[in-house]
Order: structure tokens, then sequence, then C-alpha cells
């Protein structure tokens, strides 16, 4: 199966959304942006995009750094040479967002 960095990059900007979205199924909103896909496509592009937003959080929680004065996290190009090192198709924009979002969930 062969999705493209395009429609990954759109699952996995869907995957991060707050508000009634969050930790919702992506199929059927990425299924309003790509028409064309298969049932199939849509499953493995939400378990792709899970698989990223987990590896993302778990780098960043299993990683911090210790300061003087409070918890700091790993340096954002550490995070985004790993990440990037398993998922080569990640977009600038949705690096931010998964390295903000994974600070986020880990220091909660």
């Amino acid at each position: 199966m062969n999705i493209s960095n395009d429609i990954l990059n759109t699952g996995l900007s869907l995957s991060m959304e707050f508000g009634k979205n969050w930790l919702q199924p992506i199929d059927e909103r990425l299924l309003e942006k790509f028409k064309n896909l298969t049932p199939t496509e849509l499953k493995e592009c939400n378990k792709i995009c899970k698989e990223v937003n987990l590896c993302a959080n778990n780098f960043v929680f299993y990683f911090p750094v210790e300061g003087k004065a409070a918890l700091n996290f790993v340096d954002f190009e550490i995070f985004k040479k790993f990440m990037l090192e398993k998922y080569h198709w990640i977009s600038g924009a949705n690096l931010n967002q998964l390295y903000s979002q994974s600070c986020y969930y880990a220091y909660k």
C-alpha cells in the first residue's frame, strides 16, 4: 500500500486536533479531503498516525532534561532528527506541533 506523504501529513494533522475531534478516529475527516481513499487505506493511515503520535509522546516523556529551576524537554533538533529517521515524510509544521503536544503531555 502506498499512501502519499500529503495524505499522511494531512492525517497526522487531523490526529493532533484538539476540541471535539481530540483523540477521535481520522477516517471520516480524511475521506472528506481525499475521496478516493479505500477503507483499507484509511485504516492504515489512522494506524500510522497513532503510531507517530505515540512515538513522539514517548520520546519526549522518556528523555527529559533536568534543569536547575524546572524540568526542560529534549531539544527540538534532537527530537526532529529522531522522528525524521523513523518517519521521513513528516512535514515541518507537523514536527513542530508533535513536539509541542508531546511536551504538553509529558508535563501533565
